[in-house]
């Protein structure tokens, strides 16, 4: 089984490689704690169904957003209560709010993001 780069795995998900570094920082693993990458050394690496769980993660966050119904509502709170409930979200926000500042600042963007460690 052929392990994808980041830019490889961005291509399969029709994004940038920063917007997905970007987002594995705001979304580590899935709802049940598996992470979505493999860290080799300071590379990160994806299989094939890493990427599937993306996509799928995706979807669900989405279609409980977008639906009208109260199982819908009920499944985005199971959801969000799952990574972290809504002081996740402002966490995440806050951090997304401190990127732009940085951007705007005289030093330009920063160009690293830092992904978090998993412990042994």
């Amino acid at each position: 089984m052929p392990l994808l780069t980041i830019k490889e795995a961005a291509a399969r998900l029709s994004v940038s490689p920063q917007w997905l570094k970007y987002w594995l920082v705001d979304n580590p693993e899935d709802a049940a704690g598996t992470p979505f990458y493999l860290r080799m050394g300071n590379r990160l690496k994806f299989e094939e169904n890493d990427v599937e769980r993306i996509l799928t993660h995706l979807r669900e966050l989405e279609s409980a957003r977008l639906g009208p119904s109260i199982k819908a509502k009920a499944k985005l709170a199971g959801l969000m209560s799952r990574v972290g409930g809504y002081d996740h979200l402002l966490e995440v926000r806050e951090a997304a709010d401190r990127r732009k500042r940085e951007a705007k600042s005289k030093h330009g963007p920063r160009r690293r993001v830092t992904l978090p460690d998993w412990p042994k």
